[in-house]
């Protein structure tokens, strides 16, 4: 049987983008509109100093093989030294304004993968059809994958490299491509499964077990679901909270990679106005007893 633990009480604004760093012990995850990120230490339980970048927002954030991190931020992929603190520019994607950096993670072969999404014009509110979906190459070179995308989110690849799942969370599916993992190019989508808002909630980040299942964040209703990826449906749900509706990704880690991490968004200043308790939202939350181990995260290769 699952349990389910509050590890970081209303830790982030909004909490991204969990990435479980093996050969560290660690695990990553965003605020995006505080622009941090922040470095949980397994072992100690205690977290590093928060990195603030200087973009608005930070959408994601990898390790870097050769060591550091690399994040996608506001419209760039950014390299990150984490002693000196020193920050570069890898490759800026896209100098439209109305969009900004979402969700990402890498590849089989280290490519970072990360998409963007229309900026808020009000609460729950975006620019539409502004994002875009775009891998940096190990040679830093910048693909453009996908366009006219809602709002860029979880990505995860087969044990065998052989295909990619994708969501934009908009459409309320999962979308399945091909995968040439020697050049990185997707091609032939089709629908996995797809989702009914009021029931199950949008689905957002996502993250792939040893058997080719996957497991989703359902943002709006406060849980994680499982998808079994041959039958194309729902065949396990997980509640995180009744007060942490706002879910938003996952990742396995631990030093089994049996635990299944989980960020979330804190209640607005709106939220709270309206009668909206704060309860548990804006917290981290770790998952044990699934009976289910998650795939080593890649770390940037380039």
């Amino acid at each position: 049987m699952s349990n389910v633990v509050n590890i970081a009480k209303n830790f982030t604004t909004l909490g991204e983008g969990p990435h479980w760093d093996d050969t560290k012990q660690r695990l990553l995850f965003v605020d995006i509109d505080e622009s941090k990120i922040h470095r949980l230490d397994y072992k100690t339980r205690s977290f590093a100093e928060p990195i603030t970048l200087p973009d608005p927002t930070v959408g994601a954030v990898v390790p870097r093989e050769k060591g550091g991190l690399v994040a996608a931020a506001s419209h760039r992929f950014l390299s990150i030294d984490e002693e000196s603190g020193q920050i570069q520019t890898l490759a800026t994607v896209t100098e439209n304004v109305k969009c900004r950096f979402n969700d990402g993670k890498c590849d089989p072969r280290g490519r970072f993968w990360a998409g963007t999404m229309g900026l808020e014009t009000a609460p729950s509110k975006f620019f539409p059809k502004q994002g875009e979906l775009f891998s940096l190459g190990t040679d830093l070179t910048v693909t453009r994958q996908l366009v006219d995308v809602e709002i860029s989110n979880g990505l995860a690849w087969t044990q065998d490299c052989s295909r990619m799942f994708y969501i934009d969370t908009l459409e309320y599916n999962i979308r399945c491509f091909k995968y040439d993992v020697d050049t990185g190019a997707i091609s032939e989508p089709t629908v996995v499964v797809t989702f009914d808002k009021k029931k199950h909630g949008e689905p957002d980040g996502q993250c792939i077990d040893t058997d080719g299942n996957l497991w989703l964040a359902m943002y709006g209703t406060g849980g994680i679901v499982k998808v079994d990826t041959t039958k194309g449906e729902i065949v396990e749900k997980v509640k995180i909270s009744d007060s942490a509706l706002r879910t938003t990704s996952c990742c396995f880690g631990g030093p089994n990679l049996d635990e299944l991490f989980v960020t979330s968004i804190r209640c607005s200043q709106s939220d709270l106005d309206n009668g909206i308790a704060l309860g548990e939202s804006g917290s981290l939350f770790k998952v044990t007893g699934l009976g289910v181990r998650g795939l080593p995260a890649v770390p940037f290769k380039g």
